[in-house]
């Protein structure tokens, strides 16, 4: 995000400045750090800056972007900085995917600081052990994710490309699917000639891809006989376990302190990085066995031994399935899940989806969509998802009016025994 580029640019030694609409904890952390920031947007914020650094969420008509114009300052997409970023370094792993970037770059991240290798890292979310999603580095080595949204990931030039999964997400702007594959093909097409690309083996769309993009892959997946396998599979505790393999020889075991399946495929992209990078299974079984999660994934956000209450970021139809099944595998508890779609094209596009997935809860409250950068869509809300799993025949859903009736709901209807899940992608956290 924005806010460990600023942190990045601002430990080598930029004078860094900048403003967001709300205070939040990345304004705070980074004012911590000793960078200006504004909480609102205003012209006069701009004065005396070298580059203007904005995200897709701002509109031409910022007062900062209007008056960047005026004064002739350059501007600059975020994920284009974050290009420049990762330039000079020899080693620039890029983190892509539909699902699972933030828990991958963050389990790297993890494992290089265990191996001693000065790392630098940009990371989507906050890391509950880094204390922030930045960390600055002085070896060779850059991680970053590298988001499929608009095509940014097309900005950057990394020396190892990781692809986690590919699925029909971000519609409004890629229409379909096979435009979205090619993307993914013109990510590829930019790897180091002598570069490789880490892929998942289990994803169809992955694998036909990568098999014929003309780089070294390194194949992870849980069947078959990829270069990196997990073996002996067990997602009945929240720590899951399994035998990692690689080239068909057992390593060893792996304990995950972060449960369900999705995290272990994460884990194998990440060991086969640090594979690449000459890391040893030492430090990557001790890195996983401490890894306890990104902020807003499978965060346990109260736990009295008799009611546990777990924040997660899942946004997306498959995202939710996995958090769900991840839930129902680990915990033996029935679940109470309050849910926040993200954009109304995404829940227009995916509405069946999101009636399918919600339906693994025991019970469920929709809240009102968040916009994000997007106006309110005719007939498409979170009514329209309560109604369509009520058509499925599944009743115990209602709509929420406001964010704060959703999570007034989960705790009125939450028992001892339960697992309350709070899901979206949007400011549902901050209730």
């Amino acid at each position: 995000g924005m806010s460990a580029i600023a942190a990045i640019l601002h430990d080598r030694g930029e004078v860094v400045t900048g403003s967001d609409r709300q205070e939040n904890d990345a304004t705070r952390r980074l004012r911590d750090a000793g960078i200006k920031v504004w909480i609102g947007h205003d012209a006069s914020n701009v004065d005396g800056a070298d580059v203007v650094v904005y995200t897709a969420a701002v509109t031409k008509d910022n007062p900062e972007m209007a008056e960047a114009r005026r004064l002739g300052i350059p501007t600059l997409e975020r994920p284009a900085m974050l290009g420049r970023i990762m330039e000079p370094y020899e080693h620039r792993i890029a983190v892509s995917g539909t699902h699972g970037k933030t828990t991958t770059t963050s389990m790297i991240d993890s494992i290089l600081d265990r191996a001693g290798l000065s790392a630098s890292s940009l990371i989507g979310g906050d890391v509950r052990s880094l204390g922030g999603n930045a960390r600055s580095g002085s070896g060779s080595i850059i991680v970053t994710e590298a988001c499929e949204a608009f095509e940014s990931f097309l900005y950057l030039h990394p020396s190892i490309a990781v692809i986690t999964n590919i699925d029909a997400d971000h519609l409004d702007y890629y229409g379909t699917i096979e435009h979205i594959e090619d993307s993914f093909r013109q990510f590829i097409d930019q790897v180091d000639a002598d570069g490789c690309v880490v892929a998942c083996s289990d994803d169809p769309r992955v694998r036909k891809i990568v098999d014929t993009c003309g780089r070294r892959a390194v194949w992870f997946g849980l069947s078959g006989s990829p270069d990196i396998l997990a073996a002996d599979i067990d997602t009945s505790t929240p720590n899951p376990t399994y035998t990692l393999v690689r080239n068909g020889v057992s390593l060893g075991a792996v304990k995950l302190a972060v449960p369900g399946e999705q995290n272990i495929v994460d884990s194998l992209a990440a060991v086969a990085v640090a594979f690449e990078l000459g890391v040893g299974f030492d430090a990557v079984q001790s890195a996983l066995g401490d890894f306890g999660g990104a902020g807003r994934r499978f965060e346990v956000l109260y736990d009295d031994g008799q009611v546990m209450v777990v924040d997660d970021y899942a946004h997306h139809p498959v995202e939710l399935r996995a958090t769900l099944e991840s839930a129902r595998a680990a915990y033996d508890k029935r679940i109470v899940a309050v849910f926040q779609p993200h954009l109304y094209s995404r829940t227009k596009l995916l509405l069946d989806d999101f009636a399918e997935a919600l339906s693994l809860a025991d019970d469920v409250t929709v809240c009102p969509v968040y916009a994000a950068r997007e106006k309110p869509s005719d007939g498409i809300d979170a009514e329209a998802i309560v109604e369509k799993m009520r058509a499925n025949g599944f009743t115990n859903v209602r709509h929420a009016p406001a964010k704060d009736s959703g999570t007034a709901q989960l705790l009125r209807r939450i028992q001892p025994g339960d697992l309350g899940l709070i899901l979206g992608a949007g400011d549902i956290r901050t209730v």
